[in-house]
């Protein structure tokens, strides 16, 4: 599957990308208020369970994976996790603030993104911003399988697995925030929990223990989910990733830090993050058992993703949308009134069946390209007369290929939809 988001000048030439021009779409960077809007009081911290076994009695090989069972045992804590995107014009850093509780599996985070003015343009849209600042903060909550995310208006939406299946494949980007080692996830709690120590840790004057670790394949369900490149690719990484593990004199998680430098040479072969010269993660726990974590908003004053948000596929030609979904991709978006709280309009929809020989490599996008092109200079003005940056319009879609284990003919059947973006988000 293809999965492409272009903008292309009305004249022929080249198309410019716009948040993605890769296989997959990229976290809306976002973020959140321990303490809720609206006052809401945060809950008591739940009774920390006492550890079964003593992390640093257990074998090596099994100390990281102990240690992230204490760390849960422990009851809530408060969290960071940054991400540092280093480039020649600067550094743009992703940063989560939150709480989590581990027994009652329910976490609230702020995530906001910063982004300097000469930072290379196309990895700042991938980012989910613009190389002129910050954006607005988001706010997430997660309870369980359930993830909530409020809007710039305040409403909340609910985001579920129980969803059909189709509806859920395009919530991942707020259903990733459900961690599977921790509360929140995407982080590396989840690389810690799987982990391998490999040699003995250094321990320190106070009782900690720092270990270095080679994780290798896995190391990537850290990364935001644009970026997850697979343990299959990752295999292919010039080197490693290396992470480095700390674990207090309890054997709880205090902090993790990974470089990862050797994942860049697989994502600028994708064409993501191009001019992205460095790449760390760092993620640090504090305040183990003592940190209250605000409950999770009401089911019944929330309102259900799977029905308030629609497919843009489904957007009807001359309609708006709003991107303020949380999910950081095209996929699901909220219907409004075209107007200040508009991100984009619709202008078209394109499907096409074709064949070709030899390499189909980019053969869909271009038809798209071509064929929106064709639709923006026969839309009604109205409907794009309030484009950014005028002139331009975006693609996005999907497309399938098939070919025959005999003979050169590859067969392309691509599903896109053309619209202008008419606001930068906040």
């Amino acid at each position: 599957m293809n999965d492409s988001r272009t903008r292309r000048r009305r004249a022929a030439a080249p198309a410019l990308p716009w948040l993605l021009t890769a296989v997959t779409a990229l976290t809306v960077l976002t973020g959140c208020q321990a303490g809720g809007r609206g006052g809401t009081a945060a809950a008591a911290p739940s009774t920390p369970s006492p550890t079964a076994t003593p992390v640093f009695s257990v074998r090596l090989g099994d100390q990281l994976s102990a240690a992230s069972r204490a760390t849960a045992a422990a009851g809530p804590a408060a969290f960071t996790w940054t991400l540092s995107y280093g480039s020649a014009k600067g550094t743009a850093v992703e940063r989560v603030t939150g709480v989590q509780d581990y027994a009652k599996d329910t976490a609230r985070a702020e995530r906001t993104v910063e982004i300097p003015r000469r930072f290379p343009a196309d990895a700042a849209r991938e980012l989910g911003g613009e190389p002129e600042g910050s954006r607005r903060p988001q706010t997430f909550a997660v309870s369980h399988n359930e993830v909530f995310y409020r809007t710039a208006d305040g409403d909340w939406l609910r985001y579920s697995s129980a969803a059909s299946g189709e509806i859920v494949d395009l919530m991942g980007g707020a259903l990733q925030r459900a961690g599977d080692s921790a509360p929140y996830g995407r982080t590396l709690a989840e690389v810690v929990s799987v982990a391998d120590a490999g040699k003995a840790p250094v321990k320190g004057a106070d009782g900690s223990r720092t270990y270095q670790v080679v994780p290798l394949t896995f190391a990537s369900v850290a990364l935001p989910n644009g970026l997850d490149i697979g343990q299959d690719s990752a295999r292919q990484a010039p080197g490693p990733v290396r992470t480095t593990v700390v674990l207090d004199a309890e054997g709880r998680l205090v902090r993790a830090t990974a470089d990862y430098a050797p994942a860049l040479k697989l994502l600028h072969d994708g064409h993501l993050l191009t001019g992205v010269t460095s790449l760390r993660a760092v993620y640090t726990l504090s305040g183990h058992g003592r940190t209250p974590v605000p409950p999770p908003p009401a089911a019944a004053k929330s309102l259900d993703a799977a029905k308030a948000l629609t497919d843009v596929h489904a957007v009807r030609p001359g309609a708006c949308a709003s991107l303020d979904t949380g999910l950081g991709t095209l996929a699901l978006v909220r219907v409004v009134p075209c107007g200040a709280r508009a991100d984009l309009r619709v202008f078209g929809h394109v499907r096409f069946k074709t064949t070709v020989q030899g390499d189909p490599g980019g053969v869909a996008v271009r038809e798209a390209q071509d064929r929106c092109e064709a639709a923006y200079r026969s839309a009604p003005r109205a409907w794009i007369a309030d484009g950014r940056p005028a002139g331009r319009f975006t693609t996005y879609g999907q497309a399938t290929t098939s070919s025959a284990y005999l003979g050169p003919d590859v067969d392309i059947e691509g599903d896109y939809t053309c619209l202008v973006e008419t606001s930068r988000p906040a």
